[in-house]
Formats: structure tokens, sequence, C-alpha cells
């Protein structure tokens, strides 16, 4: 494959595995729910949000800067210099998870009385053990993705999932029929994030040792560059990974706003502890979990541009860093702008199917437009950070946050839940915009808005039409197969997901907005579908 597509391929294998992980949380919330409600599922999400900041910290943009020196020193045949930032970034995250283990475990309690609610102590103090695991697996990824090898990360982080959903359903359904309580439960599940953690850093430990040659070629290359000193590698690191952590802090700190401000605006508004935690789980544990799905496309894309543009611009190779920004962002619409529309169609058929009712509708069609937002600012983000601007996306990010805190005020007394959900797509459009007046400042790159916009905006029309002819005309024919509420509205959300992929995927070779390029860099059947696609006369 040429080097032009082995981005497009790293950021398919990262996009599918993500998605395959995605689905599987999507799955494991749906009977998570049905096994300990919506007030456990309340106390669950309660400990991840805190979780996922100190992992952010624990971690500190690391696996990040990793990926990203790696890939330098290897554009310039350094591969000495390349497993010593492997070595440094190990050492010290082992050190800074343990130290936040510590945190999290000890401080449990003073985390649960700052949420609102002190039965989320168990959770939080069951998913602290995650940390003595998670930053060191994220350092031996960090180098397979510095030399353009997602494989690694992709096989880990599906083992990693598919161990702690089968931990969080199987302990948290035990810990109930055992006579345990919703909060013993809650945390039985948060127990996950270890033991899929542990499996993920073994199953990227056997990777290391089969392709054990990745990490020796300093010994078989004579290095033309003269070693670093291990306090230079360590600055490095820390100078980059630091904005780079700081934005992704802000993620988590925009859950943690709504930890920390949703729950006790509700009860201020009148409602009960267990009402208004059962509201956050609605907004948490529904419209949250469907918006996140088509978002780690746009992550995958992320996780694989940094080191590709690291690589490129080592190398002063300009065209190739310039298409390959196009590229991130192509991709990217390609993939939001149809999600956040099919969600906002379908919320509420995919609400009944997932969740038994329809309590979580408006919350979802409310926070679709997030999708987009979050998508764009992903990739953005990335951009900015490859190419040396490493600050900007932080400031616009966390400037979306202080909005996401002030609409939260606004809104959420006024409309629930959904004021919530309002305020997490405004805070993203701000730091979306700020990111793409940032983006053409400091690169001078002006996308064609006809293949980056119009051409996807077009096909995703006809994917509406699609979505909506099936929901208005075929659900009601469907009845006539089945009376049961939850199966038809299963029937009807994969119906019209099938007739409107389709439909779209038309659209989009017909208008040229998908090339033969493109297709031929889907791993494995990439090449069979685009001769097929050629054939038939949808691809040139």
């Amino acid at each position: 494959m040429s080097e032009r597509n082995l981005f497009l391929r790293g950021a398919l294998i990262l996009g599918i595995a993500g998605i395959v992980s995605k689905l599987l949380g999507s799955v494991y919330t749906i009977f998570l729910q049905n096994i300990i409600g919506d007030r456990g599922i309340g106390l669950y999400q309660m400990a991840y949000p805190i979780y996922s900041t100190l992992l952010i910290l624990s971690t500190a943009g690391f696996p990040v800067a990793v990926s990203k020196f790696v890939a330098e020193h290897i554009a310039l045949g350094d591969y000495a210099g390349a497993k010593k930032v492997f070595r440094v970034s190990s050492v010290l995250l082992t050190i800074t998870g343990v130290l936040f283990f510590l945190v999290l475990f000890f401080g449990a309690d003073e985390f649960a009385n700052w949420f609102g609610d002190r039965d989320s102590v168990y959770a939080i103090r069951m998913i602290a053990p995650a940390l003595l695991v998670v930053p060191l697996m994220s350092a031996v990824r960090g180098y397979f993705q510095g030399w353009q090898r997602m494989e690694p990360t992709a096989t880990s982080q599906l083992v990693e999932q598919f161990v702690r959903v089968g931990t969080i359903l199987v302990l948290s359904y035990l810990l109930l029929q055992w006579g345990y309580g919703e909060e013993f439960a809650a945390a039985g599940a948060a127990f996950g994030a270890f033991t899929g953690g542990l499996a993920g850093f073994l199953t990227i430990l056997v990777f290391a040792w089969t392709r054990r040659h990745y990490f020796r070629h300093d010994a078989r290359f004579k290095n033309k560059i003269a070693p670093q000193p291990t306090w230079t590698v360590v600055k490095k690191l820390c100078w980059y990974a630091l904005p780079v952590s700081l934005g992704a802090l802000v993620v988590p700190l925009m859950n943690n706003v709504d930890v920390i401000t949703v729950v006790n605006l509700l009860k201020k508004c009148g409602f009960s502890q267990e009402q208004a935690t059962e509201m956050f789980g609605l907004l948490t544990g529904r419209a949250f979990k469907l918006m996140l799905l088509p978002t780690t496309f746009a992550s995958a894309i992320g996780t694989a541009l940094m080191p590709a543009i690291s690589a490129a611009i080592a190398l002063r190779d300009k065209r190739l860093v310039s298409y390959r920004m196009e590229m991130a962002m192509r991709l990217t619409m390609l993939v939001a702008l149809p999600s956040a529309v099919g969600l906002a169609l379908l919320a509420e058929p995919i609400d009944i199917m997932l969740f038994k009712n329809n309590e979580g509708t408006q919350a979802i069609i409310a926070i679709a437009a997030a999708t987009l937002f979050s998508s764009i600012q992903l990739t953005s983000s990335a951009i900015l950070q490859g190419v040396g601007v490493v600050y900007i996306p932080v400031r616009n990010l966390f400037l979306g946050a202080i909005a996401k805190l002030g609409f939260n005020f606004l809104l959420v007394p006024i409309l629930g839940i959904n004021g919530a959900a309002l305020a997490t797509v405004i805070s993203y459009l701000i730091a979306t915009f700020l990111n793409l007046l940032a983006l053409y400042k400091h690169t001078g790159v002006v996308f064609d808005l006809r293949t980056m916009l119009l051409r996807p905006l077009f096909a995703t029309f006809f994917l509406a039409v699609a979505a909506y002819g099936v929901v208005e005309h075929l659900a009601p024919a469907l009845r006539a197969i089945t009376q049961d509420g939850r199966l038809l509205a299963a029937l009807t959300a994969f119906t019209a997901i099938g007739a409107a992929a389709l439909i779209y995927l038309i659209a989009l070779m017909v208008t040229g907005s998908v090339t033969r390029s493109d297709i031929s860099a889907v791993p494995k059947f990439g090449p069979k579908l685009a001769g097929f696609f050629t054939r038939i006369g949808l691809l040139r």
C-alpha cells in the first residue's frame, strides 16, 4: 500500500475497532440498565468521569506524544531515539498511574460527596485499580502508533472492551442475585475497567513479543543521529504532552460539569434524589452514549493523523502534510454529518429498541448535532497539534467547557436534562468554530467546500429521505408482523439504518465523494469492493 494510503488504512482499522467497541458499549448499557435500573446507571456513570479525568492526568497526553516523537525519529532513521522515547515514557506512566490510583481509591468518599450521592463511593473505589495498568498499556500503544501500525492498538482495544463488558454484566447480575443493592451492583460494573484494562495490556504484550523486531532496530541499524540525554527526552515529552493532556482533560471535565451540576440543579427544581439521579442516568446512559458512537471514528482519525503528519513534517513533505489534513477532514465529514442527521431522525425507535421506552428521545434529538461538532473539533484539534500549534485547541475547548457550565445553569432549570444536552451542543459548536479559524490562520489551508461539505450534504439529504420514508411509511406496515413495541422499534430502526446507509454509500460514489483509492484502502476487502463498484459503474 502506498505511503499516502497508509494513514487512511490506519484510520479505518482504528475506526472499525472503535465502532465495534462502542457498539459493545451500547449493548452492555442496554443490559446493564435492565439489570440495575436508571439509578444504578447513574451511580455507575458518576464513577466514570472522575476515573477518565485521573486517567488523562496519569497518562498526561503521553501516548499521543510518544506516537509523534517515535514517528519523527523513525522518519529520520533514528531507531535508538524512538526506542528511548518509549522507555522513558513507560517509566513516567507507571509512576503517575500508581499515584493517581492512590488518589482515587483513598479519596473516593470525598468524590462521592461532591457528586451529590454517597452511594457512588463503592463504584469510584472499584474503578481505581484500572489506573495501575491502563497508563502503561497506553505507552506500548503509542509506540506502535508511531510506527503507523494500528493493529496492536485496535486488537487490544477490542479485547479490553469484550472483557470489560463481560465483567460488567456478570458481576452486576451476580451481586444483585446475592442480595446486594444497586450501589454494590454499580461497583461490580465499575470493576470491569480493571479486568478489561488488564486483558488489553496482556494482549498488547503479546504483540510486543511477536513483533519484537520493532523494539530491536537500534541493534540492527547504525544510527547517524547522536542520542539525546534522558532528561532532554523527558522535557520534550512533557512539553508536548501537557497541552494534549489538557485538551483531552476538557472532555471529562464537561462530563464532570454535568455530574456536579445536573443532579443538584434538578434537586433544587423540586425533584427527589432518586428522581434526579434517574434523570441523570437518562442523559448519560442514553443520549451521551449514542452521541459518542459516531465520534469514535473522528478519534481514530486523530490517532492515526498525529504520527502521519509528524512523519511528513520531519521529512519536510508539505504536499503530503496538506493531503493528509484534507483527507482527515473529508473523512470526518463523511461520517459525522450523516450520523448527526440519522441520530435525530431515528431517535425514538433507537431509544425504544435499546432502552425499552422513549423517555430519552428528546435528549437524544437535542444532542444529535453535538455528534457533528464534536467530530470536527476532534479532527481539527489533531491537525493543529500535529503541526505544532498545541495550546490553541486546548484554549478553544476550555472556552467551550465554560460555555457548557453557564448554559447548564441557564437551561437545566428550564428544560431539565434536555437543557444539559443543548448546552453540550453549544459548547462543541463554539470550540469547533474557534478551531477552524485557528486552522486557517496557522496552516493557510483552504479546504474545498464542494468536496468537504456540499457533496456529503447532498448525499446526506438522500439518506434523510430514506430514513424518514421508512419511519413514516414502512413502520405502520411492520405492525402487521408484530405488536411488540420494542421489536417493532428494532425492525424500524434496523430497516431505516440499512436503507439509509445503502442510499448514502451509492450517493457518495455517484457524486465522487468517495474514490476508488478510498475504497481500496479498506483492510482486506477494499480492492475487491473497489473492483465490484467499478464494474457496476458506481466508481470511475
